[in-house]
């Protein structure tokens, strides 16, 4: 299944984050501003065989100004594995464009993360999970001078009724 949108449009009051830097510590003031976008995004799903499918998301803004902390370009590709509808495992992989933070065109760079889920259902009602996270313990900026967590995990429980 491929799934395709183009749409263009006029925001007003859109969020825009400007950092500002005082002695102490880091903030980020929010300005709103009123940007023309357009957005292309592009959904491709692939049922392979009973146990394995194909998952691509990708997403690409244009701005008539320069929109501070937003990336133009991302792209998520996930194969999800079905073992005999009791354990899923969905590997990802991420991809987040560059950013600009300042009016001079300072850029924050391309990030790339690799992230797998396992998902259990004991029954239909009851199941648990983990989520590991950034398995490439990538420590990059995600806004100006705010670092990446690195490798991470959650683990969850779930009872439906």
């Amino acid at each position: 299944v491929f799934e395709g949108g183009i749409s263009y449009s006029y925001v007003e009051n859109s969020e825009h984050f400007i950092g500002f830097d005082t002695f102490s510590y880091n903030r980020f003031l929010v300005d709103y501003i009123d940007v023309k976008q357009l957005h292309i995004n592009a959904n491709y799903d692939r049922k392979i065989n009973n146990i394995m499918s194909v998952n691509v998301n990708t997403d690409f803004y244009k701005w008539d100004e320069n929109v501070y902390h937003k990336p133009n370009f991302t792209c998520e590709l996930s194969t999800p594995i079905n073992l005999r509808n009791k354990i899923k495992v969905k590997p990802t992989l991420s991809y987040v464009g560059k950013r600009s933070y300042d009016v001079s065109n300072n850029e924050i760079s391309a990030q790339f993360h690799a992230n797998l889920g396992l998902h259990y259902n004991y029954t239909q009602n009851i199941g648990a999970y983990l989520q590991l996270n950034n398995l490439t313990n990538s420590k990059q900026e995600l806004w100006k001078d705010y670092r990446e967590v690195g490798f991470n995990g959650l683990f969850g429980l779930h009872y439906s009724f």
